[in-house]
């Protein structure tokens, strides 16, 4: 066989992201969040908290450091708002040898989510978005081409950051150490996107402390 040159190119990529928090964060974070209080979602999803812990004091050196994250990643891709903004954080638990997970899901009415993960275990599966892959007519085994799930664990003390419409899963925790995590949402703040005569589409204002899809100020079109 002759070889010939070739490049390769990426269509419709999904862009994603990976933090790595230091071990002190962690060791300081996972102790404070076994003594929190938790409740029972739908079997067999494990437990959580209420999605308002980044208004705890107690985690604010931990969400400070969530909000630096996300602020890197508005400097260095120009996304057009004043500001991407920590709205919305939980802890999840898996039990030890339970097989609990979460089902497939996305995060509705957020633009980024992240994953920070406190301890080894299960990984979390990202499923492929572009299903119309999922109908080809036949497959290869062996080859790159196609792989229509993603498994994805950073270690302890990554943040995986990805946009909130994808679909993602947690495997079914069967080992011997109780998984936890935290979870959190993000929404732009100020004034979003160029409209005409310079002026900006909308502007949002997200306030603290909100539950569940929270109060949003839509302001009056700019023009």
């Amino acid at each position: 066989m002759m070889r010939q040159r070739y490049d390769n190119v990426p269509l419709f990529p999904v862009r994603c992201f990976n933090f790595q928090a230091s071990d002190a964060l962690v060791e300081d974070t996972l102790e404070k969040v076994k003594q929190l209080d938790y409740r029972r979602y739908n079997e067999p999803e494990g437990v959580g908290t209420s999605n308002d812990i980044h208004a705890n004091p107690q985690f604010r050196g931990l969400h400070d450091w969530f909000q630096q994250c996300i602020d890197t990643l508005h400097a260095d891709n120009g996304w057009q708002c004043d500001r991407i903004v920590v709205n919305k954080s939980w802890v999840n638990r898996s039990d030890a040898e339970k097989g609990e997970h979460h089902a497939p899901h996305r995060h509705p009415m957020s633009y980024l989510s992240g994953i920070f993960y406190l301890t080894e275990g299960p990984p979390t599966v990202f499923l492929d978005p572009i299903q119309l892959r999922e109908w080809q007519q036949f497959h290869l085994d062996g080859g790159p081409i196609h792989d229509s799930r993603q498994f994805i664990h950073t270690g302890a003390g990554g943040c995986f950051i990805f946009p909130s419409w994808l679909v993602h899963a947690s495997v079914e925790n069967l080992g011997k150490e109780d998984r936890y995590s935290i979870a959190f949402n993000t929404f732009p703040q100020g004034n979003l996107n160029s409209g005409g005569w310079e002026q900006p589409m909308v502007t949002v204002d997200v306030t603290s402390g909100w539950s569940q899809l929270g109060p949003l100020k839509l302001s009056d079109y700019a023009g």
